[in-house]
């Protein structure tokens, strides 16, 4: 249950009969619910491995969020520990103690050697490190560090000195453009000097913005230079002057060149987007665009490119849809946003609502040939319905991956130090530690064979949530064949909602006994102590917060009984019972009465999904259903109607 849920919903819903913890296992459960808890067993009972002075050691750098320690803890570690998660993280805190500490050259260059600098700011440090060993490494490095823009002076004078011979005009524009963008004001005002002349005018001006001043200027090609757009729209929005900052950029001419940093200037035109007019919304969405070269997979950039610009192309592509009626100017919006995705639940929801604003367009070819595309992903949501409006069955999810690593492919995977790690915080660390493990090993996986590896290991070592872990990484890596590993069962007492159970565990907790979220919600069920006892009082059972992530089939059953009272509070309806296990009957309530009913008719099911507040309980929602549906389609004698129910019949 989500830490969202703040009240006891009991106020508002009545009792039920329900059956109590401790009852007996169903019966005719497959043996693989049962492996995995032996498996647990046997690890939990094991003496500590020798890695396990090696993960302190990470959690203390990793606890260390404001790079306190000293760089040779971090860079001793890493060079020992090459995988261990959140390595970019202790990258960057280890380039942040360059700021204040001094480090001796042989140790910058024997760390750098392993771990080239990911900071700006590092990598001119580095570039004058190795001016006596590999001079012309050095150069060519000091002349990125300086088209970087962000060094210390020290630094920058430097390699000013040592290297500004060598340095175009081409690099002294692109390092002031940086230094503008990176809002880097004393370093661009000496900047300013070196520009070329054509260009000072603009470039004054942006410097201008950030010193405070009005920055507007009547300079030749400043309305089309990204640069002088981001740094006076986020100047007029400061001032309280929104609407004008959106009016320049939305009618602003083609921009002249690519925005040097193209996450800021996607971030910058979501932010005027969520406070614009629906067409200014379509108009800044469809024109985005003109920030990448032709042909660039914006999948493959950085998180936060990929999720500001898909979130700009929702705002897009519903606004043009449900706002301005126009499916037609909607559907590449979709399109785009699902393209931009890696994992599977964006890209399908994408091409299913493309393949919708065609159908509303009237255009049902073009609906088709975007619902085709969702429905390459039937164990989601999105690609459910889409096979659905195509009149298609889910397709066979019960098959098995296409490798079987040798024995020395296993050797080398058991012998790395994260697979050592693994095994160890499976063993006794707490959630938060292990779960940044599980997904470290599950990231890491490339190959075919080294998924099949990851399963075998959560398999091995009895943790369910590796698994769900693996079974998500390894079809956004586009490799099939892990549904069944990626939807593990548990073992349920009898008499449970076995679909809700484990439709709703594997999103709450992946199915780990002993996850604790940052609210406080416990165990594989994710209760909320103070909901939890009520369930428990309802029972007529003893109530125990530490039972709630010792005891899973305790945590089961009163998880169970609580989503079957929600179930009968909204009349048989999933969506309405799911939204309130997460979020609370109370603003499942209030969505109700400002969005419609959709159970009347009043409303669309998946308008009103969609227009949920909370994004957590939205995309909750989805995932929760898309899980039932799988589990079904996996074990059809577990349903509840003894055969496989279809996404339309959740949606009541």
């Amino acid at each position: 249950m989500s830490s969202m849920v703040r009240y006891s919903i009991y106020s508002l819903i009545a009792p039920l009969a329900i059956s109590c913890p401790g009852m007996a296992l169903a019966q005719g459960q497959a043996q693989g619910a049962a492996d995995w808890d032996s498996a647990r067993a046997t690890l939990v009972a094991s003496q500590p491995g020798r890695i396990a002075a090696q993960i302190s050691r990470w959690e203390a750098l990793y606890a260390d969020r404001q790079a306190n320690l000293p760089f040779a803890e971090y860079s001793s570690f890493l060079l020992a520990n090459p995988g261990f998660p959140e390595e970019e993280t202790l990258r960057t805190r280890a380039e942040k103690r360059l700021r204040g500490e001094f480090v001796p050259e042989a140790a910058l260059l024997q760390y750098f050697a392993t771990y080239p600098p990911v900071t700006n700011f590092a990598k001119a440090h580095y570039a004058l490190a190795l001016m006596g060993s590999d001079p012309a490494r050095s150069e060519m490095l000091a002349r990125e560090a300086w088209r970087g823009g962000e060094m210390s002076p020290t630094a920058e004078a430097a390699l000013m000195a040592m290297n500004g011979h060598h340095f175009t005009q081409d690099d002294q524009d692109t390092r002031m453009n940086a230094l503008l963008w990176q809002r880097e004001m004393e370093a661009a005002q000496r900047q300013l000097d070196r520009v070329a002349p054509s260009k000072r005018r603009v470039f004054a001006a942006r410097l201008a913005i950030l010193q405070g001043g009005d920055g507007y200027t009547d300079a030749p090609g400043a309305l089309n230079d990204p640069g002088y757009l981001f740094n006076r729209s986020r100047e007029l929005r400061q001032e309280g002057r929104t609407g004008e900052a959106i009016a320049m950029v939305a009618n602003s001419p083609a921009l002249s060149h690519l925005p040097l940093d193209q996450t800021a200037w996607v971030t910058e035109l979501l932010t005027l987007a969520r406070a614009a007019s629906a067409s200014d919304t379509v108009r800044i969405a469809t024109r985005s665009l003109e920030a990448f070269a032709p042909g660039t997979d914006i999948s493959q950039g950085e998180y936060r490119l990929r999720d500001d610009f898909t979130s700009l192309m929702w705002a897009g592509g519903t606004n043009a849809l449900w706002r301005l009626g126009d499916g037609t100017s909607a559907a590449p919006l979709f399109y785009n946003y699902g393209a931009a995705a890696r994992t599977p639940q964006t890209r399908s929801k994408g091409f299913f609502w493309a393949g919708e604003a065609m159908r509303r367009a009237g255009n049902s070819g073009e609906a088709t040939r975007y619902y085709d595309m969702a429905a390459a992903y039937p164990d989601r949501f999105y690609g459910q319905l889409a096979l659905e409006r195509m009149g298609r069955p889910i397709p066979s999810l019960a098959g098995t991956p296409d490798a079987t690593p040798s024995p020395e492919a296993r050797a080398r995977f058991n012998a790395q130090p994260l697979t050592q790690a693994v095994a160890e915080v499976a063993r006794d660390a707490p959630w938060a530690t292990g779960i940044r493990f599980y997904r470290a090993i599950a990231d890491q996986a490339e190959t075919l064979e080294d998924h099949v590896l990851v399963a075998d290991l959560a398999r091995d070592i009895g943790r369910r949530d590796l698994a769900v872990i693996l079974g998500e990484a390894a079809q956004s890596d586009g490799y099939s064949g892990f549904t069944r590993t990626g939807y593990p069962r548990v073992q349920t007492p009898a008499g449970v909602n076995w679909t809700m159970v484990h439709a709703l565990a594997r999103q709450e907790s992946q199915f780990a006994e002993n996850a604790i979220s940052h609210a406080g919600a416990r165990g594989l069920m994710q209760f909320m102590p103070a909901t939890a006892q009520e369930e428990a009082r309802f029972a007529g059972v003893p109530f125990s917060a530490d039972r709630l992530i010792s005891d899973p089939q305790y945590s089961i059953q009163l998880g169970s009984n609580h989503i079957e009272r929600l179930i009968r509070y909204y009349d048989g309806s999933y969506p309405l019972a799911i939204a309130a296990y997460n979020a609370g009957p109370g603003n499942v309530n209030k969505w109700l009465r400002n969005n419609g009913d959709p159970r009347t008719g009043a409303v669309d099911w998946l308008e009103w999904i969609e227009k949920i507040e909370f994004y957590e309980t939205k995309n909750y929602v989805q995932r929760v259903i898309e899980n039932a549906v799988v589990y079904e389609q996996l074990y059809p004698d577990q349903a509840s109607y003894m055969r496989p129910r279809g996404v339309k019949e959740f949606l009541r």
